[in-house]
């Protein structure tokens, strides 16, 4: 009888030890999936982080005072291909807002706010409304950056004298040049002296 009587008591408390271990388990998946959900982030386990954002996306959206919409248009096939991109901005912050819209189905919508052509990414905040050249972080950061400025940076470039246009992508034209100008957030714009000689006001460079 004493031999049952332990081996019930082991039993019993066995059980016990499960029903706790089974607790914990549970109370442990439960609390990484809160945090999953409320804290969704990514861990990037490459050798070069080539799935996550820079140092620079990352402390400008960090700083964020107002909120940023970011849109994508295109056909609902290519949305999943965008989200490996932009999903990570939204993932910085609350801030970030991110939505996908159907170019065809929203066509009016579309061209109400601005929208030329497929795989166009937007981006508003407050007033200023900004597009992304390319769905590239480079291009999307860089559209972040000029709609959270409060007044635009202007570099005019003089003419009058036979000198090359700034949309002329010829090998003495400067197209590359207003490219590389206004990936770095700038405006361009062109000034002809000799049919007005003053400069326009809101040139920040000449």
């Amino acid at each position: 009888m004493a031999n049952i009587s332990w081996i019930k008591a082991r039993q019993t408390e066995f059980a016990a030890y499960t029903a706790v271990y089974v607790l914990i388990v549970f109370g442990v998946v439960g609390v990484l999936n809160f945090l999953a959900n409320r804290y969704n982030k990514s861990y990037d386990a490459t050798a070069n982080k080539q799935f996550s954002l820079s140092d620079q996306t990352i402390k400008i959206a960090s700083n964020l005072k107002q909120d940023v919409t970011i849109t994508y248009w295109d056909q609902p096939t290519q949305f999943d291909a965008a989200r490996g991109l932009l999903d990570r901005y939204k993932n910085l912050t609350s801030k970030i807002n991110v939505q996908y819209q159907d170019v065809e189905k929203n066509r009016t919508k579309a061209i109400a706010a601005g929208v030329t052509r497929r795989g166009a990414v937007l981006i508003d905040s407050g007033s200023k409304h900004e597009e992304a050249k390319s769905l590239s972080e480079q291009e999307v950061t860089g559209a972040l950056v000029r709609a959270l400025k409060t007044g635009d940076k202007k570099i005019c470039l003089v003419t009058g004298s036979g000198e090359h246009g700034l949309d002329d992508s010829g090998a003495t034209g400067y197209a590359q040049l207003k490219t590389l100008i206004e990936n770095n957030n700038y405006k361009t714009q062109t000034a002809n002296v000799l049919q007005k000689p003053e400069l326009p006001k809101d040139c920040t460079i000449v």
